[in-house]
């Protein structure tokens, strides 16, 4: 594990501890590099499904981040081998696939992952060997692979998504589950049904000897969803934290009087 891309992720398990995750759709590398830099994560997701990354821009992305010692994941837009074995030769630390509801599905997301007889990954590291020392095959046996449960087609099957070897685990997608569930989109959920949902996740993925993951719109309803077990969470996403600062840069002007007892326009 030592000098992998996703060390920090899996020294946080290893201490028992949940790994936090940053969320970035914005494709902008001085802005990853903002967000590693301030360590406030083990992760730094780079959004590529809903996201505006581009290949180009994912990759200068993916130096930024790593060079702070916080390991780039990467959200894909499905399952494609192609651009699997394309970002990890880049350098990222793993992959969260969406909308997996099949065993067939996150066994090919597995095998798109590590080289063979485990897998099916063609062979030319890039970026990930350019480190004296470095080790491509361990890397790719440390990269961290998640299988997101966004559907009711998912959930049903969690149990037997959870056991598939070589899977690190199930990311719940709060939003598009909640959709399948007929409740509606949206994050930080409450709803009794959801609240259902990820426990029955959970029970899987303990059963599995599996990590389960979340994603969230804050950093309070982050660190509740990791004291119920959850051990990948979000608790920051630059599409929910850039406009509520602007909100709150917005209010305090609004509200800002001069000492000569004036108002500003």
């Amino acid at each position: 594990m030592t000098g992998t891309p996703a060390r920090p992720v899996r020294e946080a398990w290893a201490a028992g501890r949940a790994a936090r995750n940053a969320w970035l759709t914005v494709p902008d590398a001085h802005l990853a590099e903002i967000i590693a830099a301030r360590g406030i994560a083990e992760a730094v997701t780079l959004d590529l499904q809903h996201g505006l990354f581009d290949h180009g821009t994912a990759v200068h992305a993916i130096r930024a981040v790593a060079a702070h010692g916080v390991a780039p994941l990467v959200r894909l837009p499905g399952v494609d081998a192609a651009l699997v074995g394309y970002v990890l030769d880049a350098g990222a630390a793993g992959v969260i696939a969406p909308m997996i509801e099949s065993v067939a599905e996150a066994e090919d997301l597995v095998a798109a992952c590590r080289y063979p007889p485990k897998g099916r990954r063609s062979y030319g590291p890039t970026r990930a060997a350019l480190r004296p020392g470095a080790d491509a095959f361990a890397a790719a046996e440390q990269a961290v692979v998640f299988a997101m449960i966004e559907t009711r087609e998912g959930l049903e099957r969690c149990e037997d998504l959870a056991a598939i070897d070589g899977l690190d685990g199930l990311f719940v997608g709060p939003g598009d589950l909640g959709l399948s569930l007929g409740l509606g989109a949206g994050q930080d959920r409450e709803e009794p049904e959801m609240r259902d949902a990820f426990a029955r996740i959970l029970s899987a993925c303990r059963r599995a000897e599996k990590r389960a993951a979340i994603h969230s719109g804050s950093a309070r309803y982050g660190a509740l969803m990791a004291c119920s077990g959850f051990e990948l969470v979000t608790v920051w996403v630059d599409v929910v934290a850039i406009p509520a600062t602007l909100a709150a840069a917005a209010e305090v002007w609004a509200q800002q009087t001069c000492s000569s007892g004036g108002s500003n326009p």
